[in-house]
Parts: structure tokens; sequence; C-alpha cells
């Protein structure tokens, strides 16, 4: 199925029931009505994209674009400026539906695009599209394998049978989550897919508040949260609240920390448990309850084949460390640079750029990473592209991007850069080069004028 054909099935089962809480509450029933009448503003294989803060109506645009068959584009609201454009130039869309906020703060990319902030409630389209195993239902811009930025081309129905398999995995019969992460990433997406298998109940924060966060738990009763470290940092530093209703509390897109986990369980008593995926995988892993007193990223989903790699090319044994390499029915069809696919697969297998190892429980601990990416704050950074940037100024040679530790934020960004003639100030110049171009959790934190590039 697609996200959109499970509406429609609670639609049937329980259409009375509470979809989404926002800025408006909605049922499965109003939700079904408003989707397949948003639907009709698409048509299929219409390249969309995606691109607003986190809402009800946006969760509704999103979905109607599924019943509709189009090929969505998902992306950041952060996105911006030569980022924007790049992907705007790639995508070459159709449509891009945004917030006023977005298209105000971007409107010099936008203008040359047809874009929507509403759209019209039309004659109900009565049935959603059915997508072909291997059609284009979604598109993410984060190739973290590759280590740039492109497509990376998703089947519909794989991205809806991820969330059922991780369903099955969390085995709770009730869902009433929190969406937290943006829902154009993998863990953002995930959330509302696992809500929408259990029929549940769906709680939606446009932008992250700590208190917020806490007074929507115990206000509504919501049993699931699945977000970032960072986000426990917050809700440990408010300490207010008593979280009581959460059963199952999943962190992931980072390093969890033990001095969060300690502070969360000192405080609410309210054990985390770790995930693990990416763009190109999806959700891959699910640490069980039972281990949750080790910091592990889990044991693999049903359905999801692992070995991991050595330098030599040889397997690892228990404990030792390697490249993870995975099969899974619900992999990225590829990226839209053939040649680039080629270089991740081998004979099926998808060689991730991560270092793990596992223990004799079969548990998965995360050891780095192989590939060129940095994690900041949750997001992916990919060096190659801040290394571009800079090339772009007349004043510089080569430059290569490094991560420097922020704690549990995890890399920042620096630059070590390269120039045909050194001047007062330049590094600063360069610094506001780069970070005037790039969403917020891509900025450098320092640029470092060398001779030399080792």
């Amino acid at each position: 199925m697609s996200l959109a054909e499970l509406v429609n099935k609670w639609y049937r089962r329980t259409p009375s029931k509470t979809f989404l809480i926002g800025e408006r509450t909605i049922t499965y029933e109003s939700a079904r009505d408003e989707i397949s009448k948003l639907a009709n503003n698409f048509y299929p294989g219409e390249t969309v994209v995606h691109f607003m803060f986190n809402s009800v109506k946006s969760i509704l645009y999103y979905l109607a674009m599924y019943w509709a068959g189009a090929k969505i584009i998902a992306l950041d609201p952060l996105t911006s400026a030569e980022d924007l454009k790049f992907i705007l130039e790639d995508a070459n869309p159709d449509l891009i539906v945004t917030d006023n906020e977005i298209l105000e703060r971007e409107k010099n990319v936008l203008k040359d695009y047809k874009v929507a902030t509403e759209l019209n409630t039309k004659e109900m389209v009565v049935s959603p599209y059915i997508y072909r195993e291997d059609e284009v239902g979604l598109v993410y811009y984060y190739a973290g394998i590759a280590g740039r930025t492109m497509q990376v081309l998703h089947s519909a129905k794989r991205v809806e049978l991820n969330s059922a398999m991780l369903f099955r995995e969390y085995g709770m019969k009730e869902l009433k989550g929190i969406l937290i992460v943006p829902l154009a990433h993998v863990l953002g997406n995930s959330v509302l897919g696992v809500v929408l298998e259990a029929g549940g109940t769906l709680y939606i924060e446009r932008k992250f508040d700590p208190v917020e966060t806490i007074n929507a738990i115990d206000k509504y009763g919501l049993n699931f949260i699945a977000t970032v470290p960072m986000v426990y940092d917050a809700i440990n530093e408010v300490g207010r609240g008593s979280l009581s209703s959460l059963e199952l509390c999943i962190s992931a897109g980072a390093p969890l920390f033990p001095s969060t986990v300690d502070k969360f369980r000192e405080k609410y008593n309210k054990t985390i448990v770790q995930e693990y995926g990416f763009t190109e995988g999806l959700v891959l892993t699910f640490q069980p309850i039972k281990y949750a007193n080790k910091l592990s990223i889990g044991k693999p989903l049903q359905g999801v084949e692992i070995k991991i790699v050595k330098d030599d090319g040889k397997e690892a044994g228990l404990n030792e460390t390697g490249e993870l390499w995975v099969k899974a029915p619900w992999l990225m069809l590829g990226y839209s640079d053939v040649q680039e696919t080629a270089k991740v697969f081998k004979d099926g297998w998808l060689k991730t750029g991560d270092l793990v190892s596992v223990d004799e429980n079969g548990l998965l601990y995360f050891k780095g990473v192989k590939k060129r990416m940095l994690k900041f704050k949750g997001y992916p950074i990919f060096p190659r592209d801040l290394e571009e940037i800079l090339k772009k100024h007349p004043n510089v040679i080569d430059a290569k991007v490094i991560g420097e530790d922020a704690g549990n934020l995890g890399q920042q960004p620096v630059a070590k850069v390269v120039v045909k003639e050194k001047r007062e100030n330049l590094a600063e110049e360069l610094l506001n080069f780069v970070n005037s171009r790039v969403a917020f959790y891509k900025k450098l934190k320092r640029v470092d004028i060398v001779d030399k590039i080792e």
C-alpha cells in the first residue's frame, strides 16, 4: 500500500477516531474527505515538491499527493538559498507546495516556479492511486552514502512496508505519537507511517519547543515519541511534567550519549531505546526494550539481512568493527545518478558507509562512519557540498571540510582553506560567503586559512 491507502483503511474501520492534533483536530473520516478532494490538485506521475513546516495542513497535503499518485520531492523546510536553488533546478518540479513563511523567506528562488500555499478542495477522487512496486513515489535529497546532495528514489509501496515492519517490532496495539522531526526526513516520515499502521493519533509540533512537547504528552496521554537525542536533552533541561503516559521512547538520527539516557530515566523514570536508519535504506534496526540497558542501535527488523565487512574484505567476527552492508525489501530504488547507484551496491548488498560491531546477542553498536558525512542536531551534512561552495569564491584554491566535536549535538563543520592571497579578515569573509548560502545546520563553525591540505 501507500500511506494514503492506510488513511482509507482506517476511514472504513474507525471513521470517528482522532487522527491528527495540531492547529486543529481531525478524525480519519474528515482526513479522508479532505485528502481525497485535495488530490484533485495533482496528477499521477507529476513531480511535486512538499516544502512545508509540520502542521495538520502539511500532513493532509502530503497524503493528498500520495492519494493522487504524484512523485513527491520531500524538502526540509529549512532548506534555503544555494541548496534550494540547486535542488529545484535538478528536480524541475511541476508544482511546489509550501507555507507563506517559506515563500516570503525564499521568494527570490521560488519566483521562477509554480508555487501554491493553499490548495482547492475540489470534487472527491474516490480511490487512492495504486503505485507499481518499482514506481517512484518519494524522493529525498540526502544521499548520505554517496556523500553529496542528489536524488534518492523510493517506492511509495516500500516506504509503507518499512512502516509496517517497524510497527510490528514496536509490539504496541495503540499508538498516540508526537511528530517533532521534520516530515521531510526518514525519521519524521516513519513516525507518520507507524501511527497510520496502527490507526493511531498523531500530535503535530510545528517547530520544536520542549515545553510544548512535555505539555502535549501529558495533556493528550501520548505514549510514543521517536526523535533525535538533542530533543531528549532539551526535555531533560526543562525537567517538568510527568510524561507518565509514555510507553516507547526512541532515539535516532545521531549518536545517543549515556548521560542523556541516565538523566531521562532519573527525571521521568522512562527508558530510551534506539533505532537506526538512513536516507537510502529507511529504518533498518530497532532496539528491543529488554536490551535497554545497552547503548545499542538494536537488531535488524524482520526482512533485513546484514553483514559486517572489514577493510580486508572479510566478514567481521563478534565484537569486531567493520562496514555495515544491508539487504532489505524497502531499500531505495537507486540514485538519480546511475553510476553513483552502482558504486554503493554490490551483489544486491547496500554498502552503508557506517561502521558497526555486533555482540553475542545480535545487537549492533555504532562505531563511526566510513563515508564523508557529518551529523549536527540530527541533520546530515555533506562536506563535499560545502567545499564546492567555498571553491566558488574567487580567492579559494582548495578547501576541505571536516567535523569538530559538538558534544550531544554531533559534529559541526570546520573548513581548512588554501587561498591565492591572504588578507585581513579573509577567514570571516569566507565564513560569511558560505553561511549566507546554506541552512542553519550546515553553517561552518570556523574557517582556517592553511598553506596546504593534507
